[in-house]
């Protein structure tokens, strides 16, 4: 995950003071003034209880005022989990407001720690009014966190930025799930803890960070790179459980076998059929997801009473499975993926464990739930609700609680965990917890209407170190298939037994399920925010990339439009590239500086773009696959001689063709496995080339 590093550079803190002495606000002759400050960021607290932020190069200010004069002020400086810093402290009778200047990053943390128990009053900070002009976008605390533009959601995070990019992030830094941010007519802006929360004890402290940047992308990333460092979460990697790295099959809603199975083979029989019909087909399932059906719940397995409709006991139903979870598990041979709800009224767990609202807190229970789970054979848990019924109470302790005692449990078992139907919180939240990995970012069944709420969510979760899933949809919807693929996250079907479309699956998938995707998850581009923040209507543009290559799909949002024209800077590629039109098959040299089009082809378009190296050639890869480059089936080095490929193949895989650009025809060399004659086209000046493997690997040197 891309970071924001700059030394501090002479010169620009001597302009920081000297701007800051034309915005302070005029001070009373005996007032003390404390300053901490870095190359981006001036940070004042003074006697009569104001403090500023002042960003001299983009000329942004922010400027509050504590509700009593400070007693005392102070300046102190340190180290954390961030790097080093300078703070500035001011006491009052009851608190301590701290602003916080990091050294070396654009970042400043605001603590409040509180000294004495007090009523919830009086959020630090508060702000007059944000800047002016600035374009805000941020997620609603409703299910799945839906984003909105020029809205400020509750529990942030707020993403601000003008019409150069320049961007600020501000949202809290801890109490992710009870915290408050408010923006108030009049301008005032405030991030404090939920009024529901009456009073804050002694030693409480809630902080909120503020991360500046250049590039709306570059900028919430630096923020959720923040939040995990400061909460000790390393990165996930996008194949780090059966979940992410191979593809599997879904019983969620909206799947074909939902509450809902072949009559002559009951649930377990279908199940194990479906397994054997993706493996006659040559694209084989490496896990099965088991959805609410898998456990008995107050009013049985009854569709019209989903919403109501709560865990008695979180066991397999023996209706379902007769002999348990552990001899299903054995029958199927497929590790499992199982859903959780909320606890029902009448579960006897209410009498044996601590609740909170419709959950467990207790240690005990999560203890024992993932013991069981571990001997079923379950590689990871959902939690699904979390947005009311499996919610804990809004409190200073229970959530963190709930959540705490979740994953450490899963931990200890070597689970996995996946939220869903998730508020902005429980994306933040997640930088506590290592084994949280997938999160659940747009409503049920992934489809055209879905498209716009998945990329932006995705934008939230990868800046927080989560992988997306887009949830279920067929292997014949090929849009839904490519954008659940370049998720970089988990891709899984719920076909009907007959109805598979194994030749597009196996445009994502390696023979052994492996999943062929980019390094990084899609995200809308930031010329797409800034379209939107203006409500223009114009096309979607996202992208990521694997390795140099960059991947980029679009659609149109009005019927208008029947192209889209792309910036070659807009997704990070700064020399030539060789756009090839994954759709049509076609393809274009595009100049350094240069644009490309995309025209929309049943209502949506994909491209990828292959930087051109410095031997005159753009590897584009195996362009049968959604994406030709991926790091599962190619690694590409480029020395000052040549080009070197590693192809990666599986048991049952003979050859791989490799497609590229080339100024002129290139010379191919296999160092390990052999290759096939190269055909090139010297009007296109495109390549392509067979290559086989010796034990599973190739090796090829290209100039």
């Amino acid at each position: 995950m891309p970071s924001t590093t700059r030394p501090v550079r002479a010169g620009i803190l001597s302009l920081a003071a000297a701007l800051a002495a034309l915005v302070l606000p005029v001070l009373p002759a005996t007032a003390r003034t404390v300053t901490a400050q870095n190359a981006e960021v001036h940070a004042s607290f003074s006697s009569n209880g104001t403090y500023q932020i002042l960003c001299p190069q983009m000329r942004w200010d922010l400027q509050g005022t504590l509700p009593a004069n400070p007693t005392g002020l102070a300046s102190r400086s340190g180290t954390d989990a961030l790097g080093p810093w300078t703070e500035v402290d001011a006491t009052t009778s009851d608190r301590v407001a701290i602003i916080r200047v990091y050294h070396q990053q654009p970042i400043v943390l605001f603590l409040d720690r509180r000294t004495q128990s007090a009523p919830n009053r009086h959020p630090f900070p508060r702000f007059a009014a944000l800047p002016p002009g600035l374009e805000e976008f941020s997620y609603g605390v409703n299910t799945f966190a839906h984003y909105q533009f020029g809205k400020l959601g509750a529990q942030g995070p707020w993403v601000l930025f003008d019409a150069k990019r320049n961007a600020m992030v501000l949202s809290p830094a801890d109490h992710f799930l009870v915290a408050d941010m408010k923006a108030v007519p009049g301008g005032k802006v405030s991030s404090g803890i939920d009024p529901q929360i009456r009073a804050l004890p002694a030693g409480f402290e809630h902080g909120t960070l503020l991360v500046l940047g250049r590039g709306i992308h570059q900028t919430l990333d630096t923020w959720g790179q923040a939040l995990q460092t400061r909460n000790g979460k390393q990165p996930v990697p996008n194949d780090a459980d059966v979940l992410l790295n191979k593809f599997g099959y879904w019983t969620d809603h909206y799947a074909t076998y939902y509450y809902k199975y072949k009559q002559s083979l009951g649930y377990e029989g279908t199940l194990v059929a479906v397994r054997k019909a993706y493996q006659k087909l040559g694209v084989p399932i490496a896990y099965m997801q088991l959805d609410s059906w898998w456990y008995p719940k107050q009013k049985g397995n009854s569709l019209a009473a989903m919403g109501v409709n709560g865990a008695t006991v979180y066991r397999a139903d023996p209706k379902i499975f007769p002999k348990g979870l552990r001899a299903y598990h054995r029958q199927l041979g497929l590790p499992f993926v199982v859903h959780a709800r909320w606890i029902a009224p009448d579960s006897p767990y209410r009498h044996e464990f601590k609740m909170s609202n419709n959950v467990i807190l207790s240690p005990k229970y999560w203890n024992q739930t993932a013991k069981y789970l571990h001997r079923g054979g379950v590689a990871v848990y959902e939690q699904d609700w979390l947005d009311h019924n499996a919610r804990p109470a809004i409190n200073l302790t229970d959530p963190q609680e709930f959540l705490g005692n979740m994953a450490h449990a899963m931990a200890r078992q070597q689970i996995a965990i996946q939220y869903c139907m998730p508020l902005p919180g429980y994306f933040m939240a997640s930088t506590r917890y290592q084994n949280l990995q997938t999160i659940r970012v747009s409503d049920d069944g992934f489809r055209r209407s879905r498209w716009d709420w998945f990329l932006y969510g995705s934008a939230l979760a990868r800046a927080v170190g989560l992988w997306p899933w887009t949830d279920v949809f067929m292997s014949h919807q090929l849009p839904e298939l490519i954008l659940s693929t370049l998720s970089a996250g988990p891709v899984g079907v719920g076909d009907p037994i007959d109805q598979i479309d194994a030749a597009n699956l196996k445009r994502v998938m390696r023979a052994d399920s492996v999943l062929l995707k980019p390094d990084t998850s899609i995200v809308p581009t930031d010329a797409t925010f800034q379209s939107d923040a203006a409500n223009l209507e114009g096309p979607m543009v996202a992208s990521t990339h694997s390795g140099n290559e960059v991947e980029v799909f679009a659609y149109p949002r009005r019927d208008l439009p029947k192209h889209v024209t792309v910036p070659l800077h807009e997704i990070g590629i700064t020399g030539q590239a060789y756009a090839y039109n994954w759709v049509n098959h076609t393809g274009k040299l595009i100049a350094a500086k240069g644009s490309f089009t995309m025209p929309f082809a049943n209502g949506w378009a994909y491209s990828v773009l292959a930087p051109v190296d410095a031997h005159g050639i753009a590897i584009l890869g195996d362009t049968n696959a959604v994406v030709p480059l991926a790091a599962k089936r190619f690694q590409v080095t480029s020395g000052n001689q040549n080009d070197q490929i590693t192809v990666t193949f599986v048991k049952g895989e003979s050859d791989v063709t490799l497609t590229g650009w080339a100024r002129q025809q290139p010379h191919v060399r296999a160092k390990k496995g052999s290759v096939g004659a190269i055909h090139y086209d010297a009007t296109t000046h495109l390549f392509a080339v067979q290559v086989h493997p010796t034990d599973n690997t190739a090796v090829l040197r290209m100039n």
